[in-house]
């Protein structure tokens, strides 16, 4: 088990690292990491389905982006190889699984990362609605026009293949 020391400076990590994507929009006090994971957490354990492992997906959502405390917060923008990106990913879960005393940790970045399970792809489809979600949230709260969540909105439409998520998706969209 990890020393609370040693818990208390990735969660403070966490918490202070910004999305880098609401940082080039330019988002006034964007939402950090430790932010979106519990807003995808709280997702996820609205809206998953019966037949799926709950406490696997909660514990995906967690941790799906703890690696960025070391490697930091990738867009699709940022220019990186995929591959390039997994890597350093990789490395930094392996550095995190030994500070934190936390195998499973290991198990479950890389379940995620590979997308083989139905745990793993409702996560990270909503991971792609959390994004559109909180676009639409800087759009009615900040003076971007929409545009923020058409921009989003667009993106995650062409990445998400789960039929709920997608239909949460679209429901929002009616809301606009």
């Amino acid at each position: 088990m990890a020393t609370i020391k040693k818990f208390m400076k990735i969660s403070g990590q966490m918490k202070n690292l910004q999305r880098s994507g609401w940082v080039y929009h330019k988002i006034e006090n964007p939402e950090s990491d430790a932010a979106h994971s519990w807003s995808l957490s709280l997702l996820v354990q609205l809206y998953a389905p019966a037949e799926l492992d709950l406490c696997k997906c909660l514990k995906m959502a967690n941790i799906h982006d703890l690696a960025e405390i070391y490697v930091g917060d990738f867009t699709p923008g940022s220019g990186i190889a995929p591959e390039k990106k997994h890597e350093l990913e990789t490395d930094a879960m392996r550095r995190l699984v030994k500070e934190l005393d936390y195998p499973e940790l290991a198990e479950l970045f890389a379940e995620f990362e590979e997308q083989k399970t139905p745990e793993a792809v409702f996560v990270r489809n909503m991971d792609k609605l959390d994004a559109v979600i909180q676009a639409r949230y800087y759009d009615e709260t900040q003076t971007y026009g929409g545009r923020l969540f058409e921009e989003f909105y667009n993106y995650a439409e062409e990445k998400i293949t789960h039929p709920q998520v997608l239909s949460l998706l679209r429901e929002l969209k009616k809301q606009a």
